[in-house]
């Protein structure tokens, strides 16, 4: 009988664990913000948590640009890279996520042109980054 009791403390010590995040996920996360009205965006990478990269870009937005800032796109994994594309003949975002710096680019401008982006490019002070 005492067996039994030592296997059902390893098992509630288990499964305590695991519904405490016992173990961790470990998966990179990163998230894109922009400003429509005055296009700024900002890009952060290699958070643990999508609610805490979420909340710090837009807080890195807004540092510089202002309220209005909303997160447009979420990507995870690791070596994942996240892009913005802006058109600044007319204001439109695309944003792309891709395993490459190249492909996440590609990306975020074909977005730009499907929406109707006039002149879309990656912004120089936006740079590509990746988990």
């Amino acid at each position: 009988m005492l067996i039994n009791w030592k296997w059902v403390s390893v098992l509630s010590i288990a499964a305590a664990l695991a519904a405490c995040g016992g173990g961790g996920d470990t998966t990179a996360r990163g998230a894109i913000a922009v400003n429509t009205s005055n296009g700024y965006g900002a890009i952060v990478v290699n958070y643990t948590s999508q609610p805490e990269a979420n909340s710090d870009v837009v807080d890195k937005c807004a540092d510089d640009s202002g309220a209005g800032c909303a997160v447009v796109l979420e990507f995870s994994g690791n070596g994942t890279c996240g892009s913005a594309a802006w058109a600044s003949g007319n204001g439109v975002w695309g944003v792309g996520s891709a395993g490459s710096k190249e492909v996440a680019d590609s990306r975020a401008l074909s977005q730009c042109i499907a929406k109707g982006g006039v002149s879309c490019e990656i912004p120089p002070w936006l740079e590509t980054q990746c988990n």
